[in-house]
């Protein structure tokens, strides 16, 4: 009976610091990744605040530019290929990102 006991409090142990590591990494408790958000994390938030898609997002910072719909999708494809950003889309993200510095997204949905 002793060594089940053991085993368990083993168990219990290690499942502890496995919750104490995965806490230390949550975006808000984050002690080891400091950096600052990039362009994709910005569009993915803005994503998920307004609801929109990503695609719906390309559009609409194309929309103070001269942007042909042809190249709107090819940079569309080129962002999920290799996650590049178009200079139209930084300038918008740019302009909104004071805004979107304030805002606090639920912890299910922040990115990993």
């Amino acid at each position: 009976m002793g060594q089940i006991l053991v085993g368990v409090m083993s168990i219990c142990i290690v499942f502890l610091g496995i919750l104490a590591v995965q806490r230390l990494f949550t975006e808000n408790q984050c002690l080891f990744c400091q950096d600052p958000p990039s362009m994709v994390d910005y569009l993915f938030k803005i994503s998920r605040v307004t609801g929109e898609s990503e695609y719906s997002i390309f559009q609409k910072s194309a929309e103070d530019w001269p942007v042909s719909q042809a190249m709107i999708d090819q940079d569309f494809r080129r962002y999920l290929s290799r996650q590049e950003v178009p200079h139209y889309v930084k300038d918008f993200v740019r302009r909104n990102k004071h805004h979107l510095d304030d805002l606090k997204t639920p912890p299910f949905l922040n990115r990993v």
